[in-house]
């Protein structure tokens, strides 16, 4: 009988973690802008791209060293929806309005010039603080990130947006 009481324990706990599981640690690519801000938009949080490239060092680092970490251990869920983008990539993306862009003039729009860059974006495109360029180290690029994604929660939540080179509106 205690054999079967605690089967059925060891099996509600892994039930239980499994109803409540990290989300996976890959982060999708995308080219429709329209579908993920909608998305977010459903779930009341802010877009976060992560603008890359495929030859950037720094890009599989801030991925494996801080990204899928995060991710692994739920903490962006309910807290942000995040796409990469390779700004490599060629040809036309469906933006924010629906409209077709060429990728090259979505990066551009963004001022991105290195790679990585994380940009948190609200259901518009607009940004909601100020870029994250680079990457140093995982424990600063984490509080920095963690700060930028309170900071945008907020500011999707309340405004004022922020106006690239300016800070806040």
């Amino acid at each position: 009988m205690v054999a079967v009481r605690l089967l059925s324990v060891v099996l509600l706990l892994v039930t239980a973690n499994l109803s409540v599981a990290a989300e996976p640690a890959v982060i999708v690519q995308t080219d429709d802008w329209e579908s993920e801000a909608n998305q977010a938009r459903q779930s009341g949080v802010p877009v976060m791209v992560v603008f890359s490239a495929e030859n950037c060092p720094y890009c599989d680092r801030l991925k494996t060293e801080v990204l899928a970490p995060n991710l692994q251990q739920g903490q962006f869920a309910r807290r942000v929806h995040i796409r990469e983008f390779d700004i490599d990539r060629g040809g036309k993306i469906t933006d924010f309005d629906g409209e077709p862009i060429r990728g090259r003039i979505f990066v551009s729009r963004y001022e991105v010039f290195a790679t990585p860059t994380v940009l948190l974006l609200d259901h518009s495109g607009e940004l909601l603080t100020a870029p994250l360029i680079g990457f140093d180290n995982p424990e600063d690029y984490n509080d920095r990130l963690r700060n930028n994604i309170a900071s945008a929660l907020h500011t999707l939540a309340t405004g004022p947006r922020y106006v690239m080179g300016n800070g806040p509106e």
